[in-house]
């Protein structure tokens, strides 16, 4: 038992009429489980219920929306206004405190922050303003006091709503631009009635709200706020005009707690922060907070560790911790570090792929590192069945998606053999952890490497695998897991009738690991030919920067690494880029490398020019599967399986979720595949079996 190392983190907490076991909690986050009823379902309980079994204290589900004008850019969200949510609820909120955690709804109105179209008809944004999204472009209506009397009652009756469900309490969303800080902040409210101009007016509508709600639940419910501590844009809402709201907030009495946040969509960055911002970042901001207030205030700030909380909760600087991407990343975050196994904990990479990137391309949520997550009916520890009977299992191949599946034979009672031909395991996650504040991907590795070890998989490295030597182990199956390697031919394609580009092969151009292994190699000035438009082609890029060269990149899309955009990621690479004199050229191509000067061709006019004066080329495009080994083991044995990148290259999540499914044996293409909807079902509470 390790409370001792952390009395504060798991000394319980009194809120409003209840108390919460622990100080651990995940804040609020959109799921987008919901698709397409917008009700609660078991894939809904299925995750809030891993969460609780695992240890947390307290959970507030993420934007359940309160009425029909409240868009979102996808499906999936939650429906708090609708009565058939208590009975859904019910179910949930029965599950999460059987296994003795607490759980808040959150209620909110996106305001502009939406599309009109992103349902079966077309609907109209309504805002504090006649405003546009700074991200989707879209005009709302400054809404009427009518339509602020329909708002106050999808929030009430959504309040209600959660009371009856049996939630512990609601949280009324005040942050992040959504339709009550379009209210407050002077970047979005333009009006010049009582709603608009001073502070106090600015503050009226949102505190509307907020005594509604508390009169409809009564005083024996916790209602609390989401607050943001910083707007983070010039000339926007700071600190301690924050603080003011808080305190303005708090004097009615009507509230219970707050819960810290900081961004708005403008600087979209801040709201769920990517690796590149430094964990406890918003700490000082809230401490200020904290002491301004008698009630207790919940903090964000990309806390991964149970040190980092407890030192924030010693220091008095908040009353509880949310880390919410470590529990999606490990559900049992908790328990394990209660019971002094932190060394089995999977870190979350903050790396925005699974969870924020997955729902701004319109889909669900899931994690990188834990294929489960989301999928927790399917794929949840209790769906782990030991292997019939022990089999003996070699792997070829040491990075992600070889680790993974070792991991997973292992763990279910095989035998197993893990074949790296280097020196080290990795993959090219060793390549990846060499690039500016991507050191955090090194997680992968050394925590697959623990649970490998206490697995018993036997790891041999500097082993290059061949047919005879896969062969003398006498497996009963292999699992190929070879990756992938650059492509030097140059091959885009956007330009898929040249082969090979001209000049290619000469001695200034280099590949993006070529640039890892020996960036000693690279001249002065450099361009960067980019035909993936991610942190892959951003991050070699951004290295060069950083090493002083002078760097032009060219690239086939219309925007610079616009795949980082869902990951937020991109405000600050441009930054640093910008601000180090990166050039660039959009929508153009390569024609052929004539030396130090290259021909390039429009995409859309044909247009031909040449940008000149380069000592080195880098090459950011395509990586081709490694699987010569696997044809031939699979001539040779009958069990013979790959994963990851030998397959297809991809990112590392994709790698990872098929030595996961490997690791169970699961290999039959019409079995092995998730179904749309199958898990989005209604069963009611669930059973003590599926808890696991």
């Amino acid at each position: 038992m390790t409370v001792e190392r952390y009395p504060n983190l798991f000394q319980p907490l009194r809120i409003g009429n209840i108390t919460v076991r622990n100080r651990i909690m995940q804040s609020a986050h959109a799921m987008s489980f919901n698709s397409p009823d917008g009700l609660t379902n078991d894939r809904d309980i299925h995750y809030h219920a891993a969460r609780a079994r695992g240890g947390i204290g307290l959970m507030i589900t993420g934007n359940r929306l309160i009425h029909p004008t409240s868009n979102t850019f996808c499906r999936g969200y939650s429906y708090g206004y609708r009565e058939e949510m208590v009975e859904r609820d019910r179910a949930l909120t029965d599950t999460v405190h059987r296994l003795g955690s607490h759980i808040f709804a959150q209620l909110n109105h996106f305001g502009v922050m939406g599309e009109t179209h992103a349902m079966d008809d077309y609907r109209v944004l309504w805002s504090s303003s006649n405003i546009k999204s700074p991200v989707f472009g879209e005009m709302a209506k400054a809404m009427e006091r009518s339509d602020m009397d329909e708002i106050v009652e999808g929030w009430v009756r959504s309040a209600e709503y959660s009371k009856l469900a049996g939630f512990d309490g609601v949280e009324v969303h005040l942050a992040h631009s959504y339709l009550l800080h379009q209210f407050i902040s002077p970047l979005f409210n333009k009006r010049d009635d009582e709603y608009g101009g001073s502070f106090e007016n600015r503050m009226r509508f949102p505190l509307e709200v907020i005594r509604a709600v508390r009169e409809r639940v009564g005083r024996d419910f916790i209602v609390g706020i989401r607050l943001s501590m910083d707007e983070m844009v010039p000339g926007g809402m700071e600190v301690s005009d924050w603080i003011e709201v808080a305190r303005t907030v708090e004097a009615t009495g009507d509230i219970d707690y707050i819960m810290a946040t900081a961004g708005v969509y403008q600087s979209a960055t801040y709201i769920m922060p990517p690796y590149d911002v430094p964990n406890g970042w918003l700490v000082n901001p809230v401490a200020r907070l904290k002491r301004a207030v008698n009630i207790p205030v919940f903090c964000v700030s990309g806390i991964g560790s149970a040190g980092e909380a407890e030192a924030i909760l010693a220091r008095g600087d908040a009353d509880m911790v949310a880390m919410t991407r470590a529990q999606i990343a490990d559900p049992e975050f908790a328990n394990k570090t209660r019971e002094g196994r932190e060394d089995e904990i999977y870190h979350c990479l903050r790396c925005n792929q699974g969870c924020v990137g997955r729902l701004f391309q319109g889909t669900s949520m899931t994690c990188q590192i834990n294929p489960a997550t989301g999928r927790e009916e399917v794929f949840g520890p209790q769906t782990l069945k030991p292997a019939t009977a022990q089999k003996h299992w070699v792997v070829v191949g040491g990075g992600p998606a070889g680790m993974k599946a070792a991991e997973g034979l292992a763990k279910r009672g095989h035998r197993v053999t893990l074949l790296e031909k280097s020196g080290e395991l990795g993959g090219q996650v060793n390549y990846v952890v060499r690039m500016p504040r991507r050191d955090s991907f090194a997680w992968i590795t050394e925590d697959l490497k623990v649970h490998m070890a206490k697995a018993d998989v036997s790891v041999r490295l500097n082993h290059t695998a061949t047919v005879e030597s896969v062969q003398a182990l006498a497996p009963d199956g292999v699992i190929v897991a070879t990756g992938s390697l650059p492509d030097r031919s140059g091959y885009s394609d956007i330009n898929p009738l040249v082969e090979r580009v001209p000049g290619i092969d000469a001695d200034h151009v280099f590949t993006a690991l070529d640039v890892l292994d020996h960036p000693e190699r690279l001249g002065k000035r450099v361009l960067v030919i980019d035909d993936e438009g991610t942190r892959y082609s951003a991050g070699i890029t951004e290295l060069l920067v950083d090493n002083g060269h002078q760097v032009h990149v060219l690239t086939r899309w219309n925007a610079l690494f616009h795949k980082l955009g869902v990951t937020l990621d991109q405000p600050v690479i441009y930054a640093n880029l910008f601000a180090q004199g990166l050039t660039y050229t959009l929508n153009a191509w390569v024609n052929q490398i004539r030396g130090a000067d290259v021909d390039i061709f429009n995409l859309y006019t044909g247009d031909e020019e040449t940008l000149a004066g380069f000592d080195s080329i880098v090459l950011c495009i395509r990586h081709l599967p490694q699987q010569q080994l696997y044809f031939d083991l699979k001539a040779a044995l009958p069990n013979v399986h790959r994963v990851g990148d030998c397959v297809t290259p991809r990112r590392t999540d994709h790698a990872i979720f098929e030595g996961f499914l490997a690791g169970r044996e699961i290999f039959d293409n019409w079995q092995r595949y998730i179904e749309p909807g199958s898990i989005e079902r209604f069963s009611g509470p669930l059973a003590d079996e599926a808890l696991g």
